[in-house]
């Protein structure tokens, strides 16, 4: 089946592929007959039109046929005779046609994953990171848990900095008689720090009742013009005061929390902690280890690896705004080229990090038989809905839209699953 195999490098071949004549054959003739019984042709029943007469009108569709059905069975078979696992789409060298009495031959070439000779992931030394929780911690989360048990109650008093407020507001050009935006009955809440600048000043001390005029400040980058010529107007009628009440922190606190003493609620506090703390631990000491696998074998990768990988990171990197600095000045165009160019280079070294790590990743599962069950699929989509507060059904959707299928989603768990194996197999050697 294959003739030949080139190593354009170790990360890209050239197969050639030779199907048999007779297969050939064999698969023209049967498919020949196949339309043959099918075929309604004026003139003559069916199963009995003359076998030059349908190859005449049928024989390019059947070969084409023939070459959709066999080609990618024969190439699969070859790489499994190679060894070869591809990473991208193959490059066809030649054209592919059927002629009689010969075998259908077709050079191709196809980037494959590089082999890691005697790679080893056990007993690797990675640093022990104790996991240690303080009362002081403990009481901090309390407090949180505290805070979401506030209630607000309505008070007669001047406002304070931590009150929720009930407004009516208008918002006006700089003239201040041209309406921009209104609304009725708005919560704000002066404990979260989100009001607008120069809001706040404003409001402090003011009662239920009272109306606000307030010009607005602009806000360009990170300065704060003030203007109040060019500034838009802001009237704030205060329609309610109310003041934050945190309840006690005692038993009855404890059973709001399913529990029947404080004790026991502190308990399951440290233990959250202490959770979340080991599973940090973890995740740090994962990274390590891939880290030093990585490290420890020099191998090439494959170049659309590559390229895929630098994608998804320049584009996350220009979502999160963060440009490279001391660029060249140049034009609009010039610049961007420039920004991209430097995006890319910054970005190169942890690319090849991410694509060798997915490599050897993907080594250890194949030898470890390690896969992603369709429970733990379900698993996941279920714990994915409940933290995006939407349904399994959404969260399919999305990976589905996105990525094609659920398999980015699968490859994600299992390589979850590889990286718990190399921790386990690690040395966990004491800090200095």
């Amino acid at each position: 089946m294959i003739t030949a195999v080139e190593d354009i490098s170790t990360t890209k071949k050239r197969l050639k592929i030779e199907i048999p004549t007779d297969i050939i054959e064999k698969e023209y003739r049967e498919s020949l007959d196949k339309v043959r019984q099918r075929a309604k042709i004026p003139g003559f029943r069916p199963g009995k039109v003359p076998a030059n007469l349908i190859e005449k009108k049928f024989g390019s569709d059947v070969k084409a046929d023939i070459i959709d059905r066999l080609v990618p069975r024969y190439y699969s078979e070859a790489l499994k005779e190679a060894a070869l696992v591809p990473v991208a789409v193959p490059q066809f060298e030649s054209a592919l046609d059927i002629k009689p009495h010969e075998p259908l031959s077709f050079i191709l070439t196809v980037e494959v994953r590089p082999n890691v000779a005697n790679l080893n992931y056990t007993g690797l030394q990675v640093e022990d990171i104790p996991a240690e929780v303080g009362d002081k911690e403990i009481e901090d989360t309390i407090k949180g848990l505290r805070e979401e048990r506030a209630v607000y109650e309505v008070v007669e008093r001047g406002i304070k900095d931590d009150d929720l407020l009930v407004i009516d507001y208008v918002k006006f050009d700089p003239t201040g008689e041209k309406e921009l935006a209104s609304g009725k009955d708005q919560v704000m809440n002066l404990g979260n720090n989100l009001a607008p600048k120069g809001i706040m000043d404003e409001i402090v001390g003011k009662k239920k009742g009272d109306v606000i005029e307030i010009a607005l400040p602009s806000v360009e980058g990170d300065e704060v013009r003030e203007d109040a010529e060019k500034a838009n107007r802001l009237r704030l009628t205060i329609k309610e005061v109310k003041e934050k009440k945190l309840p006690e922190i005692d038993g009855e606190f404890a059973k709001d929390f399913g529990h029947e003493t404080l004790a026991s609620l502190r308990e399951k506090v440290k233990e959250g902690i202490l959770r979340a703390k080991k599973d940090k631990a973890a995740s740090t000491q994962k990274e390590k280890l891939i880290e030093t696998l990585v490290g420890s074998y020099d191998f090439d990768i494959p170049q659309v690896l590559l390229e895929k990988e630098l994608e998804t990171l320049v584009i996350n990197e220009k979502h999160s705004k963060q440009q490279p600095k001391d660029l060249v000045a140049g034009s609009d165009a010039e610049k961007t080229s420039r920004e991209d160019e430097a995006i890319v280079g910054a970005l190169r070294p942890k690319a090849i990090m991410h694509v060798k790590a997915g490599i050897i990743l993907d080594l250890i599962a194949e030898k470890e038989g390690i896969t992603a069950t369709e429970d733990e699929l379900k698993m996941r989509i279920g714990f994915l809905a409940k933290h995006l507060k939407t349904t399994p059904e959404a969260v399919i959707n999305l990976f589905v839209t996105k990525d094609g299928s659920l398999d980015n989603l699968k490859h994600t768990i299992r390589d979850e699953k590889v990286l718990d194996l190399v921790l386990s197999k690690a040395e966990i050697v004491k800090g200095a």
